[in-house]
């Protein structure tokens, strides 16, 4: 486990007023409620999440924007005792809840939950085999550079898989942003390659009514010196 750098990285440009900044800044009571709901609504999309990232044994594995942590400790199981999982949100609310629901396999020294922001990462250069974010890209104030940090904290062929809540072909719902869902993905690809990420597959599942948008990056296999 790597020792997370001194003091909390705080996100830049966030709103902090008003109902809808408690879903990308949680925080006080009515933070820990949006949370719980957060983490309810995610079930599907984390679980295409977790399935596109073709999590084996012994992976160590990084979540952007953890939230409560529900996915991070089902990460966690998968690939078992001998992998790693580290999870990262801006809000102190989600660090506590998510250090609460992973408390013993933190204890074990399988498993850590550190506040910080997608852009400033506190790990070291070729840490995680895998990292994942679900509906967090939207909440990243410079995804850009938190596309770099990610391909620069990732193994060489290392796998990140974005995950948006996407209104489907059949319905017009515009639940929690669903109707730009479709469009954050482009603009993470877009962003992604620029980063050096590979585009493996952009694809969709159902989920509900809406459905799960998934875009698939890795990191070059190698670094050929020129």
């Amino acid at each position: 486990m790597t020792t997370p750098k001194t003091g909390s990285l705080s996100i830049a440009g966030q709103d902090e007023s008003g109902p809808r900044s408690q879903f990308g800044n949680p925080r006080g009571w009515l933070g820990r409620l949006a949370l719980m709901s957060m983490a309810w609504k995610n079930g599907r999309y984390n679980g295409a999440a977790r399935d596109a990232l073709d999590l084996q044994a012994g992976d160590t594995v990084l979540e952007i924007g953890c939230g409560p942590g529900v996915s991070l400790r089902k990460v966690a199981r998968l690939i078992g005792p001998g992998g790693f999982v580290s999870g990262v949100d801006y809000s102190s609310a989600a660090v506590r809840m998510a250090r609460h629901k992973l408390h013993w396999m933190i204890h074990r020294g399988r498993a850590q939950v550190l506040r910080a922001s997608a852009e400033t990462l506190p790990f070291e250069t070729g840490q995680f085999d895998k990292a994942y974010a679900v509906n967090s890209f939207q909440f990243w104030p410079k995804p850009q550079e938190a596309l770099v940090e990610l391909a620069r904290v990732l193994k060489p062929g290392g796998r990140l898989v974005i995950v948006q809540r996407s209104a489907g072909p059949d319905t017009t719902s515009d639940f929690a942003g669903a109707q730009g869902g479709w469009d954050r993905v482009e603009r993470a690809v877009e962003a992604a390659r620029q980063a050096g990420f590979t585009v493996v597959d952009v694809t969709q599942e159902p989920a509900g009514k809406l459905v799960a948008a998934i875009a698939i990056f890795e990191t070059p296999a190698c670094v050929v010196e020129g």
